[in-house]
């Protein structure tokens, strides 16, 4: 049988960046609209359904949404008070688009970086400066009769996904590798959007995902505030950005 093909750049992203959007799905659908813990009628009903002894129909509970009516069973380790806070599943959300985006940008690039290494004439200035050190020159030397598939092994790739960022200084060094220069500019473009506002929507993004990463969101003595709404829009922004690197390359 014939093995499974390989997702181009944009297709993988789209598949990571579908966790990102179950997550928020998830806090969504466990939205809990219930004021009150279980009635007694309901938990003699839900015990009769579910064969629960009388004696521990009292620790029946429920969380009821516009999608799921969730039973906690008697002993269960959860408990509505688990599903109040939405922010640990959100922040997580906007944790994993970014890294959507970064692997996006890291395999766009080693797309386009073949053609570019045919001959000096093709490299771009940046992709020309990248540096040879003496332990990768000996692997191409000996491992490699194609010499540029060693270069691209030990040199272009690692430095790619070692800077690959939702950083926009980041960004636009990525993109300047396969000659995308005004990239900013190009990408505001693309989206319709006014001059600047890529820029910083990914720098709000980047230090947000920086902050939840390396601190855990707090702000002061807590921690930030985080809605479904925000992280929507913040998914949206990444997805129009990455679309409009799509066209531009």
């Amino acid at each position: 049988m014939p093995g499974k093909r390989k997702l181009s750049p944009i297709e993988a992203f789209e598949l990571n960046m579908s966790d990102a959007h179950q997550l928020v799905k998830l806090v969504e659908g466990f939205k809990n609209q219930r004021a009150y813990r279980m009635r007694a009628e309901l938990r003699n009903r839900i015990g009769d359904a579910l064969r629960i002894a009388d004696r521990k129909r009292s620790e029946l509970d429920c969380l009821q949404s516009g999608d799921v009516f969730l039973t906690f069973l008697p002993g269960s380790r959860l408990a509505r008070a688990d599903f109040e806070d939405p922010r640990p599943l959100l922040r997580q959300s906007l944790v994993a688009a970014c890294a959507a985006v970064e692997t996006y940008l890291g395999d766009k690039v080693m797309q386009n970086v073949g053609p570019l290494l045919r001959s000096e004439a093709t490299l771009t200035p940046r992709l020309g400066n990248l540096q040879l050190g003496l332990e990768a020159w000996m692997r191409i030397e000996q491992n490699y009769k194609r010499k540029r598939w060693g270069l691209r092994e030990f040199v272009v790739e690692p430095y790619v996904r070692e800077n690959c960022s939702t950083a926009p200084n980041k960004v636009g060094v990525m993109l300047s590798l396969v000659g995308l220069d005004d990239w900013a500019k190009k990408v505001d473009g693309q989206r319709r959007v006014a001059r600047g506002e890529t820029v910083k929507c990914l720098e709000r993004i980047t230090g947000r995902r920086n902050r939840i990463a390396h601190q855990g969101d707090r702000v002061g003595r807590g921690r930030a505030s985080l809605d479904v709404k925000e992280v929507e829009d913040d998914l949206a922004a990444l997805e129009s950005i990455v679309r409009a690197i799509e066209a531009l390359l």
